[in-house]
């Protein structure tokens, strides 16, 4: 490769021995120099490299071609530049020898070294006393000695690591025969963890990725103890496959139960396709038992063609989640559902077929319902010159474990039709006809055989709105009056899903809605709504009131009045506060009937911008007292950060303790129950903690 050098005019004349011929020297050379540039070929041809020297002095060496500069010195070559008090180029090696305050400086690589031997071609050579920083991945690698292997590989026999700004670093790695690979991994050997320059932890052997990218390795442990597990140690390997997909291994260790291991899968293809899949074990020592978990999804929904879902979950031990799981939502589960199916899109319809399996996590009992498959034609609203008509034909087989079981075909055609401007009048009239065929059902005889159900609907709805404007606010009131009718020849069959709910009915619903508008938002509704059963002995059914504020303090209620009785039946509220820094949400449920009063709390505000404190509270007025309350603490810094959460819930405690270091893979990106995506994917099992 052709090499050209140009060093600074400036440099030569101000040297110690030419400085009295300056203006001489200057003049006599002008004609020449003009010359040389009208002849020179360009700076920028194909396959050329151009050095650029500057320095307070400068001298060329013939016979071995090299240049040495001292004070102020400054080398470009390519996009690296070199910086030093003294420097030796060699213009055939491309060879630098540089040192007193080195910097060498190249995109997302800066170098701070006291002396340095490098080549500026191939990007290698030796640093001594040296400091590396990294941008991409906020990585400084420090030693007093370490070799450049190529571009961003780099070894030492003793040197430190960090993700931190600081001068003194809140942490750092040291460790013996360091090999890094910025922008992948790092090794290192008799590594130790040093806080503020204190060693606190010791280890081997250390492997640790080095960008805030997904890559393969271990992800730092959680922490934990309960009153139920013991100690427990939460140990995640993350293996990062390709660009759509990785995986994630679990170990599991509790010092009162026994080990647990886990295994997670994911992936995403072109279309929107997805899938993932989970199985986690645990063998209970204290209860002399095996738990076993096993997830999967899979989705591939195309606009043309066949497409579908799987989404599996099952549990050999109905108790799995409220032993070993610590988040409310999932400990609280009433039923865990699997579900399959299969479609294929047609011009404004679709056939499919389906099945569903629930697992009752409450009671073991056989008398839910499962559907094993069921098989569908449905039509959507499709114009006919006017009304629009839809409808449904479906075949389902309905089986209970060793309780009434049925195969049902069901027949639903509607027609709705709509007019008027200023009063709008919706209407919507169905048939309906259902065929079963009862078994399964040992104890009433009286069910096996074929049943028929036949039915007819009809519903009506007109509503109207008013307008009245007060200043900034507009005030919109929709009256609304119904009427739903059905017919049916059978009404007291027993019930497998909502199909089955198509009973005998008059009902009329009287409702009146108030919206309140500002500025083209809505900021607050409010609905009353009475229901008239006149098939019923005490017609009117629970008077319903629900409002929702937007704006200002967000307020959603719901209540519902028994007229009869003169008794609130139902009531279910929450409220947003914002108090100080502080976001603080309240809740309650109230129901009569089912003799529940709940009470619910939540907490999220962050007095400094280091921490985070959150929590939350349930309670049970109604005998069982204090339900669950979960407290979290975190504290975040540029470069690390701390979790501390306590859980307590029904008979334990559990706490649990995270650390994580920006830049070691502590905190891979998530896309929760979605699997991974292409650009950020990362470990979220729905397993223990």
């Amino acid at each position: 490769m052709t090499k050209m050098l140009r060093h600074q005019i400036s440099a030569v004349l101000s040297s110690p021995r030419h400085r009295q011929y300056n203006l001489l020297f200057l003049f006599s050379i002008l004609p020449l120099f003009v010359v040389c540039l009208l002849t020179l070929p360009s700076y920028g041809s194909e396959g050329e490299t151009e050095t650029v020297i500057t320095s307070d002095s400068l001298e060329y060496f013939s016979e071995t071609k090299q240049y040495v500069g001292k004070g102020s010195v400054e080398i470009h070559q390519k996009d690296a530049v070199v910086n030093a008090d003294e420097i030796t180029y060699d213009e055939a090696t491309s060879d630098v020898s540089a040192q007193g305050r080195v910097f060498y400086h190249e995109p997302d690589i800066t170098i701070e070294a006291g002396k340095a031997k490098l080549n500026l071609e191939s990007k290698t050579g030796r640093l001594f006393d040296a400091k590396i920083f990294y941008g991409k991945g906020n990585v400084y690698l420090w030693g007093e000695e370490i070799e450049r292997r190529d571009e961003n590989s780099y070894y030492s026999p003793s040197a430190s690591f960090t993700t931190c700004d600081a001068p003194v670093p809140d942490w750092c790695f040291q460790g013996k025969n360091v090999d890094a690979v910025l922008g992948e991994n790092l090794q290192a050997r008799d590594a130790s963890f040093k806080i503020q320059n204190v060693p606190v932890l010791h280890t081997p052997y250390l492997y640790s990725p080095l960008l805030r990218k997904r890559q393969t390795g271990f992800l730092l442990p959680v922490v934990s103890q309960s009153d139920t597990r013991g100690f427990g140690l939460h140990v995640p390997f993350f293996w990062a496959i390709s660009e759509n997909r990785d995986a994630t291994f679990v170990l599991d260790a509790y010092s009162k139960v026994g080990i647990g291991e886990g295994m997670e899968y994911r992936f995403v293809e072109p279309h929107d396709v997805k899938g993932s899949a989970w199985a986690y074990h645990i063998r209970d020592n204290e209860a002399n038992k095996d738990y076993w978990e096993v997830k999967g999804l899979y989705e591939n929904r195309p606009a043309v063609g066949i497409g579908g879902f799987l989404n599996v979950n099952y549990l050999n031990e109905e108790d799995f989640y409220r032993e070993f799981n610590t988040q409310l939502e999932t400990r609280t589960k009433r039923y865990l559902e699997s579900a399959g199916e299969l479609n294929l899109p047609l011009n404004n319809s679709r056939l499919y077929l389906l099945s569903e399996y629930w697992i009752d996590l409450k009671t073991h009992t056989p008398d839910v319902a499962q559907k094993l498959p069921e098989a569908g034609y449905v039509l959507n609203y499709t114009n006919i010159g006017g009304p629009l008509v839809s409808g449904s034909l479906t075949a389902a087989n309905m089986w209970r474990d060793g309780g009434l079981s049925a195969g049902r075909i069901d027949l639903y055609p509607k027609l709705l039709h709509s007019f008027g401007t200023d009063f709008v009048v919706t209407q919507t009239a169905a048939v309906r006809a259902t065929e079963y065929s009862f078994y399964n059902d040992e104890s009433d005889e009286s069910m096996d055989g074929g049943l028929m159900r036949a039915g007819f609907e009809y519903s009506v709805v007109g509503h109207t709105r008013l307008y009245r404007k007060y200043g900034p606010f507009l005030h919109v009131i929709e009256p609304s009056v119904g009427y739903h009718y059905i017919s049916a020849s059978e009404n007291d069959l027993p019930v497998f899903d909502v199909t089955d709910l198509f009973k005998r009915t008059s009902l009329f619903e009287l409702s009146m809605l108030n919206r309140f508008i500002t500025n083209g938002n809505e900021v607050a509704t409010v609905r009353l709504t009475q229901d008239i059963d006149t098939y019923s002995d005490h017609p009117f059914l629970p008077l319903r009131l629900d409002v929702a504020i937007n704006k200002g303090t967000p307020i959603v209620l719901t209540a519902t009045y028994n007229t009869n009785t003169g008794s609130l039946e139902t009531v279910s509220s929450e409220i947003l506060l914002r108090i100080m820094k502080a976001n603080v949400g309240l809740g309650q449920t109230y129901n009569r009937a089912e003799d529940i009063m709940l009470y619910k709390a939540g907490i999220e505000f962050s007095p400094t911008r280091s921490v985070n404190i959150s929590g939350g509270i349930w309670y049970d007025a109604k005998g069982g007292g204090l339900r669950d309350l979960d407290v979290a603490l975190r504290y975040q810094r540029q470069c690390w950060g701390l979790k501390l959460e306590m859980v307590k819930s029904p008979g334990n405690f559990t706490t649990l303790f995270t650390v994580q270091l920006a830049g070691l893979n502590s905190d891979p990106a998530v896309d929760n129950d979605k699997g991974p995506r292409k650009d950020n994917m990362m470990y979220s099992p729905s397993g223990v903690q």
